[in-house]
């Protein structure tokens, strides 16, 4: 029997961070990669946030190109929109804004890498710390003593004893289903998710889309289309809920490499495809069932990624370094008992990722109810958008005319709009600003600001004579 102090399934950025932190806690510790090494089973890439320079700045800053050759930071963000003709009729760039208060996120939105190259550079911080990595292993069941959880078995039958297994195992964990935590996800609790990876000269890259890190492609025939920009090539993916495919997801993505405008892209940074990947991800309102007797779920096994854009590496890292510390307390007091085990909860919802499931209902509904509805949603907001932003660039008419029709043909959507502003908009805005609602609602200060909103509305039209 090998016993450890802790035992954790996944050699991930969450289960190398909790391995990292674990070790540097004094726990004999010990994670488990199924694949040769951390990564290689996963040569997809990520997005990095500035968020990961914030909150691990000692670790953050050993990340160079050197050690991650793939990494290219990008400053600019493009959201394309695609009508129900598949024409790109619009799109609209932006850059860090004025409000952004911090380094590195005023120069740049994301650091983006290939995981095989990330994960095994992660994995090393927890060796060095003294974490045992073994690898090639694929953990198969748990270990239980009078019902509860106190280690792991690998596919060889080898025995893992220890008072606390962390689950880092992705989206379809062993550790979740074999603790009682949960059994699978629901099919509006987890998405699949298509990409196609291409290479692309670094040259090409950088002289053609400048510094741009990213583009979302929205569109009334597909499911929001996400593309991600590396140092010598590019993802193209697209994902949805379980619940909400009624093609093959493939059909949806081939659409939009297909797009007239996407095939001149590929020409002109003479991309070529490399990967065809496929994966799993949760996407909750909220995490749920996080921790049992002698169990922690953390990332994507516990449900921690993003619940507006559902990424999971930030999330993943935070939790296994909290959940880490919860289980060196649990096993210097000698108690791993679901109720010790609680204080990773509250832990949790203290930090940076609990504030973003603050609001996690709504941010979910909202998005899920606008880019990965295309059919219900996308065809009216795309063109609705596209009038708002592009229509008073037409020189077709005096402009005092065309912001007359502008408004007339904005105006058509209302009734689609409405409703969706009513069920999806508000609640987000109410739950986001609630703590001003009772200052914001207050009737004296209404009644005070009305009068100068109306000195702001327009007087009957006076046609003006030249004298």
């Amino acid at each position: 029997m090998n016993v450890y102090d802790i035992v954790i399934v996944g050699g991930g950025p969450g289960g190398s961070m909790a391995a990292k932190t674990a070790a540097e806690l004094g726990l004999k510790t010990i994670f488990f990669e199924r694949g040769r090494r951390p990564g290689e089973k996963n040569s997809s890439g990520c997005g990095l946030g500035p968020r990961m320079w914030k909150d691990f700045p000692d670790l953050m800053k050993e990340l160079t190109p050197e050690k991650c050759p793939s990494m290219r930071a990008g400053s600019a963000a493009r959201c394309y929109f695609i009508n129900e003709e598949g024409v790109v009729a619009g799109y609209v760039m932006s850059r860090p804004t004025e409000s952004v208060s911090y380094e590195p996120a005023k120069s740049w939105i994301t650091m983006n890498c290939y995981r095989s190259e990330f994960d095994p550079w992660i994995a090393e911080f927890a060796t060095n710390a003294g974490a045992e990595l073994k690898s090639s292993t694929l953990v198969v069941s748990l270990l239980k003593e009078d019902g509860k959880v106190c280690g792991v078995v690998d596919e060889h039958g080898e025995k893992y004893k220890a008072p606390v297994v962390i689950g880092a195992d992705g989206a379809i964990s062993i550790v979740a289903k074999q603790s009682g935590l949960r059994t699978k996800w629901s099919k509006d609790q987890i998405t699949l998710v298509p990409q196609y990876d291409f290479h692309a000269p670094p040259k090409k890259i950088d002289d053609i889309m400048g510094d741009e890190a990213l583009a979302v492609w929205w569109s009334a025939t597909f499911p929001a289309s996400y593309q991600v920009f590396f140092n010598d090539g590019f993802h193209q993916g697209l994902g949805n809920w379980l619940i909400k495919w009624d093609k093959n997801p493939l059909f949806y993505l081939n659409r939009v490499i297909n797009l007239k405008y996407y095939q001149r892209l590929l020409r002109i940074l003479e991309a070529k495809p490399r990967e065809l990947q496929s994966h799993l991800l949760p996407w909750l309102q909220y995490p749920y069932n996080t921790h049992t007797d002698g169990v922690i779920l953390i990332g994507d096994a516990g449900g921690f990624p993003c619940p507006l854009e559902a990424e999971g590496i930030y999330p993943a890292m935070v939790t296994g370094k909290i959940a880490a510390e919860v289980a060196a307390d649990a096993v210097t007091s000698g108690d791993a008992s679901k109720n010790k085990l609680s204080r990773f909860d509250k832990m949790w919802q203290k930090t940076s990722v609990g504030e973003e499931f603050e609001a996690g209902e709504e941010l979910y509904n909202i998005w899920k109810a606008l880019p990965f509805s295309p059919k219900e949603t996308m065809t009216w907001f795309v063109p609705m958008l596209m009038e708002a932003l592009g229509g008073i660039y037409d020189w077709s008419q005096p402009h005092t005319k065309r912001v007359r029709q502008i408004a007339a043909h904005i105006k058509s959507y209302m009734p689609q709009a409405l409703p969706f502003i009513l069920k999806y908009v508000f609640p987000l805005v109410a739950k986001i600003f609630e703590d001003d609602l009772d200052d914001m609602m207050d009737p004296q200060k209404l009644m005070k600001a009305l009068p100068k909103v109306m000195e702001l509305l327009p007087k009957k039209k006076k046609r003006r004579r030249r004298s």
